[in-house]
């Protein structure tokens, strides 16, 4: 609903500079509007600072995730040994080991999405601090190639790659966080 919500404004603000780009050439003031897209995700991750970062994230909770495979690979043991030793195992022997099973994918289920949610909050943490610095970097962009409107590419079917400004603001951010480092 909101990404159609955008489409449509964006519409409107084309069907409206076109409108006055249609007087302005019945009159001899025609100036011609610069138009840019920007994909502000990929301009924000693609970045060598956050490369690293999410590199450092992925390594801060290797031990986690290691410690998931691990239960996955012991739930996948237990399931195996039940379904060999079906046929000798007592009923409570069988009970035990699903039992074991279940509790086994329980515990992964929960520390797979405790890994999911601390992976997302760093990743939010990173993104929060480093969005004035992308404003900035979007700034100058827009500044130095002197573009009159720039819309989000998420909000667009289509544009000619001369038109997207996604790889010069990563440029330019890259600058920026050198810069300061």
């Amino acid at each position: 609903m909101t990404r159609l919500l955008v489409v449509c404004a964006n519409l409107l603000m084309l069907l409206v500079i076109s409108s006055g780009v249609a007087r302005a050439e019945q009159t001899s003031d025609f100036v011609p509007t610069k138009i840019a897209v920007l994909d502000w995700r990929a301009a924000l991750l693609g970045t060598d600072q956050a490369r690293e970062e999410f590199k450092s994230i992925r390594e801060a909770l290797s031990q986690d995730e290691q410690e998931i495979r691990s239960l996955a690979e012991e739930a996948k043991q237990l399931q195996e040994r039940l379904k060999a030793q079906s046929e000798t195992l007592s009923a409570d022997e069988k009970r035990q080991l699903s039992k074991d099973i279940q509790e086994k994918a329980e515990e992964y289920q929960f520390l797979g999405q405790r890994l999911q949610k601390e992976q997302r909050q760093r990743q939010e943490a990173y993104i929060r601090g480093v969005r004035p610095q992308l404003d900035d970097a979007v700034r100058q962009v827009i500044e130095a190639k002197k573009i009159d409107l720039l819309l989000d590419r998420q909000a667009v079917t289509f544009v000619h790659k001369r038109l997207d400004i996604t790889q010069d603001v990563i440029i330019q951010l890259n600058k920026m966080q050198s810069a300061v480092q």
